[in-house]
């Protein structure tokens, strides 16, 4: 595989739009609900954390395949969100430790980590050759 910018950007599962709202739409619609509703139910924190893992593990794949920069951050992230809706089940059932506040707040933040380390850098893939002007190769 080669390491311009067009190359790595073919195998890029966010270009494929039923692979977005497969991989990020939809679980993440679901992982809102299900905090959300989770005070009436507290075992919707484990439907929150299942949806939370199908998006951080189709990011580390993401990142594997094609070094998408946001996937290197946003993996991990949703990773550690699925573990804090698993911890909220165990431990906060009665909401008394403000945990469905904290894993909306933390979801709410993904934009920011989706936009921002692109812009920072400059660039989309991690090992994408830099043009003139702090700009990808094309």
């Amino acid at each position: 595989m080669s390491n311009t910018a067009g190359e790595l950007g073919r195998c890029d599962s966010l270009r494929k739009t039923w692979q977005v709202v497969s991989f990020w739409g939809l679980p993440a619609v679901v992982a809102t609900i299900a905090i959300v509703l989770a005070d009436r139910r507290p075992a919707l924190f484990l439907a929150a954390s299942t949806a939370l893992v199908v998006m951080g593990g189709a990011c580390l794949v993401n990142a594997a395949r094609c070094r998408r920069l946001h996937c290197y951050i946003t993996g991990p992230y949703f990773l550690m969100l699925a573990l804090s809706a698993l911890l909220a089940y165990a431990f906060d059932q009665n909401g008394e430790h403000l945990s469905r506040l904290w894993l909306l707040l933390a979801l709410a933040t993904v934009p920011l980590l989706i936009w921002l380390p692109e812009r920072l850098a400059g660039r989309k893939y991690l090992s994408a050759p830099v043009c003139g002007d702090d700009r990808e190769c094309r």
